[in-house]
């Protein structure tokens, strides 16, 4: 099974990390590929342009090195739209099941997405836990609900599973703030990262 974790990785933290690299072990993911949208739709503009996000997840994934990056979206340019993505991984994986990691932020407006109700089709969806807001249902009706984990290798897709991974409270908007006012971001970030955006922002 091939695992999709989207973001704008505004900066890519430890957040992103630790929750990618554990929820890659909850699902026994064979591959779990960290992918970085071009233009992000649900979304205020980027700080920091593809090249140095990129650049940055490449130095994360040095330390975490089961991790692994898809540049589909940012070679494909404009509005990056999940559902144009999953089908052109779906041609790239055939033989695979994808099974993709959103954010409860991200579930809670799953209905807002493009063709929404055509993502049971091409992929199981997990979602990430959060501290704060949470859905008034965990349900979606084109999902059938996953017990446990062990059924996602049941069936191709159409499964809507919850995480049990540990919640990690940092957000990318957080840590801007943090640069913007010269804080301490060792907990935060990979030290190369760290040493990446002192030089970005020098």
């Amino acid at each position: 099974m091939i695992g999709i974790y989207g973001g704008s990785f505004d900066p890519v933290h430890l957040g992103h990390l630790q929750t990618a690299s554990s929820i890659k072990n909850e699902l026994s993911i064979d591959r779990l590929f960290m992918l970085p949208c071009f233009v992000p739709v649900h979304k205020n503009s980027l700080n920091y342009t593809s090249k140095e996000r990129l650049q940055m997840l490449n130095l994360a994934i040095k330390e975490f090195t089961s991790l692994e990056i898809d540049t589909r979206e940012i070679l494909r340019g404009g509005n990056s739209f999940m559902i144009d993505t999953l089908l052109d991984l779906k041609e790239s994986f055939k033989d695979e099941s994808i099974c993709l990691v959103i954010g409860m932020d991200s579930f809670i407006n799953f209905k807002t997405w493009k063709n929404w109700d055509e993502f049971s089709k091409l992929v199981h969806l997990a979602v990430l836990p959060r501290i704060g807001d949470q859905p008034i249902s965990k349900t979606l009706e084109t999902f059938d609900i996953a017990k446990n984990a062990h059924q996602l290798k049941a069936k191709p897709n159409g499964y809507l599973y919850f995480s049990n991974s540990q919640m990690i409270d940092i957000s990318s908007s957080d840590i801007r703030g943090k640069i913007a006012a010269n804080q301490n971001l060792d907990n935060f970030l990979p030290t190369s990262i760290i040493s990446f955006i002192k030089k970005y922002d020098t």
